[in-house]
């Protein structure tokens, strides 16, 4: 019987270190949580017209982003059209940037890189130019990718923060006078279609003049989708191309892309000015894209000159762009 009781005893004892062990483990966890706080949960992004971003030392080498009737454009970037996604994500993530205290004194800053001179400044300005937030960001966190030291200009509490902006604005290990790039944050975008939504198009080579058009087939089943072919309207003579050779050039259109700006004003060596490549995209809803491509932007890349009718900086695009639309359809063509 006293074996038995000792038994019982121990069981008892068992589970009451296990229940122990849990709700310790229940407090940690609570504890860990409850360390971190949202920095900034008053930062509201859609009063937010203006964004500064730079060192205070190197002040050419940073970034500045307006709102323009409704949309962004990266004022330091030849004033190109923003990419709205990134914007975006970079406002809603301050929004709901999380941080615990690490620091809480001035005397700390230059341990983590966040004093005045040596931190990266992100300032939030309302369309009156009125500071909404204006965040200092030092070095991010070893072994923590995506995180950083910040703290708010004028406060002396440093957190460590969810997010890390250094990369974000490709500074980390980057020499504090070398420009943050723009292009990151424009849109280099040279079109955006559906390729399903593309009627017809034009392109001009040289001399040469093609157009092609999306054309229903017959079909007996009343009830089946209509399904469609393309065809080579001009020239008749010479190498035409089939279905199967349009629709990859129906693709690039749809969703052409450059990889840089290289600014506003077209200039004599750009080629653009009478060019002999020109690309005519029709749509649904009468909507028309012109893409023109000039010379070669160098003779390493072979990269083109691009302009879009109707949008106000001059691009340069991949020399498998252009080669895609004018060159290799064509090859063997009289």
């Amino acid at each position: 019987m006293k074996n038995k009781n000792f038994v019982i005893l121990v069981i008892v004892l068992a589970l009451l270190v296990v229940i122990f062990a849990v709700q310790q483990l229940s407090h940690d966890k609570k504890t860990v949580k409850e360390s971190l706080i949202q920095l900034f949960p008053d930062f509201n992004k859609s009063s937010v017209a203006y964004i500064d971003v730079y060192k205070l030392e190197y002040p050419d080498s940073g970034l500045t982003f307006a709102k323009k009737d409704g949309n962004w454009i990266v004022t330091s970037y030849f004033d190109a059209p923003g990419k709205e996604t990134e914007i975006d994500k970079l406002l809603d993530d301050i929004n709901l940037l999380q941080g615990e205290v690490r620091a809480t004194r001035p005397d700390l800053f230059n341990d983590f890189d966040i004093s005045d001179s040596l931190a990266l400044h992100i300032v939030f300005l309302s369309s009156d130019s009125t500071e909404i937030l204006h965040l200092l960001v030092g070095k991010g966190v070893a072994g923590a990718a995506r995180s950083s030291f910040v703290r708010k200009d004028g406060d002396d509490l440093v957190y460590k923060a969810s997010e890390n902006f250094l990369s974000r604005f490709a500074v980390w290990n980057a020499e504090p006078a070398k420009r943050m790039p723009g292009k990151r944050w424009a849109d280099l975008k040279l079109t955006d279609l559906d390729k399903d939504d593309i009627t017809a198009f034009g392109l001009k080579v040289g001399n040469k003049q093609y157009e092609f058009s999306k054309k229903e087939q017959a079909s007996e089943d009343t009830t089946a989708p209509p399904t469609y072919v393309w065809q080579q309207d001009e020239p008749k003579k010479g190498k035409v191309l089939e279905d199967k050779d349009i629709k990859p050039i129906v693709n690039r259109l749809a969703r052409l892309t450059a990889s840089d700006i290289v600014g506003r004003e077209v200039m004599p060596e750009y080629g653009l000015t009478k060019p002999k490549y020109k690309a005519d995209i029709t749509a649904g809803n009468n909507q028309q894209v012109n893409v023109f491509f000039g010379n070669e932007a160098d003779t390493t890349s072979n990269a083109r000159y691009v302009m879009v009718e109707g949008k106000p900086v001059i691009y340069e695009a991949a020399k498998y762009n252009f080669e895609a639309l004018f060159v290799n359809p064509f090859k063997d063509s009289k």
